[in-house]
């Protein structure tokens, strides 16, 4: 119930239009009373049937007949006018509420922070937003007007029944109990099944989901056959749970069909006596329309009773996106933080320690100042906590104790919008969106004029491949940018950080994956990006931060050393040794490229021997 009271803050918006609903619904109920009394009508008066069992001949009437069916044209024409304004107005209401519901589960989203979406599979999260507030759309869009038509209709029903013939209104209500607990007994049964689909279905999706974004790798790896198997498990374990929980919402809905035949019988049988001994003034007319108020009752109670699946659907969409919704982000904005107006760059960590895992540090005792406009580099091997420290900058997580300031300011002081709007970030997984070159550059700054999106473009030295490309800056790009090689998709992404226009820009592994000839090129942008700004950088390729202004050695999340590229190589101490480590094994390349070319060199001058290196005859 607390559900459905959360659902209807949703709905509450429309209730005006909601009130005109129910009016059209009051309307068709009140016109749908007078049919069976037409049918009536045309039984006893137009057709005489009144005449039977009496020794009055029966007496067709053609006139009332004529008024008879012109009634029923009527009443028909009538019901579909006001049925259509309803239904129309149905759709147009439920369809914005499903609208209202995706907008507030997706701006939701976007406020959590990065440890939820980590901790999730994209195409779970997807199915909340998508699939779950479908199943919400079918209870909204028709399902839930239904149900109260068709309460009202039972009220009015019981109540006219009675009425008009006060045993067989009993006869017709005394079965309705028997409804109410055979739909009881199976709610919780049906509803645990549904709730068992609908984490299937979401874990499906988000299986498929990370298969497909890594085709490449299932490919390279021929895992094909065992991605299928997998899938066709998870399959067949969601036909088994979709297949009980349908097997028991059609007992259902049977069960409730069968009630209603029993109804039916007793209807006649109890009816069909009073006319054989004229008892109440029953007629065959008056059978006729005391059936028909029964089939009347009868649909709307068994559409009560199917519609429970539906219901129940919703409910357990309910549950998931409440879920969601309930869920506050880690990293939020204090009531009392504000927007800084002009920022400097100087960043400060002030005895910070984190934890993914609260008991778990990662980061321990880091104490660090920068000033405004240097170059700061995080060196160490994987794992010692070099990311982890970007994340903190960038406030996608907050320290476990301790606190980063920026201009003196506490970053929980800082808007998160007016923190990040400062900040750049060139990542080593460079992610670009479908649309074109100049939608995915104009994303670091949508009211970026076509002039200034060049102009970002020649300063990541991107704008010599852009022009070479079929349409240039409005060329596709496809899903992730794959029809761009590595090194274009980083340029593209510094562009869009150059457009941007950051105060402090963070760059992590920005070109550890590139060839020489790409990284000399981004290498390029990189030093125009940072130029003025306050840079964090950190890099596999130790080449690439030598002019940095300080170099930080983490180890096991401590901060061990920090200095100048010389004072480190001076002391001797682990980033001495990863430097030493990384250049002897380019040597050794550069070494074995030498040995490669001149054997080769050799061959080519000396046509004279065979491949076993002897001379030929």
């Amino acid at each position: 119930m607390n559900l459905f009271v959360r659902f209807l803050r949703f709905v509450r918006p429309y209730r005006w239009q909601i009130a005109q609903i129910m009016g059209y619904l009051m309307l068709v109920t009140a016109v749908s009373l007078w049919r069976p009394v037409i049918f009536r009508y045309i039984m006893d008066d137009a057709l005489g049937a009144k005449s039977l069992g009496t020794r009055n001949p029966i007496q067709p009437d053609q006139a009332k007949l004529l008024i008879g069916v012109g009634l029923m044209i009527a009443n028909t024409f009538l019901m579909a006018g006001i049925g259509y304004l309803r239904s129309w107005k149905v759709t147009k209401v439920g369809q914005r509420i499903i609208f209202d519901i995706r907008r507030a589960l997706h701006k939701h989203l976007q406020k959590l922070s990065m440890a939820y979406f980590e901790s999730r599979q994209t195409g779970r999260i997807m199915s909340r937003v998508m699939y779950d507030v479908d199943a919400i759309g079918n209870l909204a869009s028709g399902t839930m007007v239904q149900l109260l038509s068709d309460i009202i209709l039972i009220v009015f029903l019981v109540c006219y029944m009675f009425i008009l013939n006060w045993i067989m209104g009993l006869v017709s209500v005394l079965l309705i109990p028997l409804y109410i607990i055979n739909f009881m007994m199976m709610r919780k049964r049906i509803q645990r099944a549904y709730r068992k689909v609908r984490e299937k279905v979401s874990e499906i999706s988000g299986n498929l989901h990370e298969k497909i974004a890594a085709t490449k790798v299932v490919k390279s790896f021929t895992r094909e056959r065992s991605e299928t198997r997998l899938f066709m498990h998870q399959l067949r374990e969601n036909y088994g749970l979709t297949i009980e929980s349908a097997k028991m919402s059609l007992y259902l809905g049977r069960s409730a069909a069968v009630l209603s035949g029993a109804g039916t019988a007793a209807m006649y049988l109890i009816g069909g006596y009073f006319i054989v001994h004229g008892m109440y003034g029953f007629t065959i007319g008056t059978l006729v329309q005391f059936n028909t108020y029964l089939g009347m009752l009868y649909g709307p109670v068994e559409r009560l009773i199917q519609s429970n699946d539906v219901v129940i659907r919703a409910m357990v969409a309910l549950e998931r996106i409440f879920d969601v919704l309930d869920t506050r982000p880690e990293v939020e904005d204090r009531p009392d933080a504000v927007d800084l107006e002009t920022i400097d760059g100087a960043v400060e960590f002030r005895n910070v320690n984190f934890g993914y895992i609260p008991d778990e540090l990662v980061l321990q005792s880091i104490n660090m100042e920068v000033n405004p406009g240097q170059m700061i580099a995080f060196v160490g091997p994987s794992g010692s906590g070099k990311t982890t420290l970007a994340n903190l900058i960038a406030r996608f997580y907050d320290p476990t104790t301790g606190d980063l300031f920026l201009d003196g300011h506490n970053l929980k002081d800082i808007r998160l919008r007016c923190l990040r709007r400062n900040i750049g970030m060139v990542l080593q997984e460079t992610h670009l969106f479908t649309g074109s070159i100049r939608d995915n550059i104009r994303y670091g700054n949508r009211h970026a004029s076509n002039d200034l999106i060049v102009r970002a473009a020649m300063a990541a030295n991107a704008h010599d491949f852009i022009m070479e490309l079929p349409e240039d800056y409005d060329t596709e790009l496809g899903e992730r940018g794959l029809k761009l090689s590595g090194g274009q998709r980083q340029r593209v992404a510094i562009a869009r950080a150059i457009l941007r226009d950051p105060r402090i820009l963070i760059l992590d592994e920005a070109t550890s994956a590139l060839d020489s000839t790409s990284e000399a090129l981004i290498q390029a942008a990189l030093d125009r990006l940072m130029e003025g700004r306050t840079s964090f950088v950190i890099a596999h390729r130790l080449s690439t931060i030598m002019k940095a202004d300080r170099i930080v050695v983490l180890e096991n999340g401590i901060i061990v050393d920090a200095g100048t590229h010389e004072e480190l190589l001076e002391r001797g101490g682990l980033y001495a040794k990863l430097y030493n480590m990384q250049f002897r094994k380019q040597e050794q390349q550069d070494e074995d490229d030498d040995e490669e070319t001149t054997t080769t060199t050799q061959q080519v001058v000396t046509p004279g021997r065979d491949r076993a290196g002897t001379a030929k005859k």
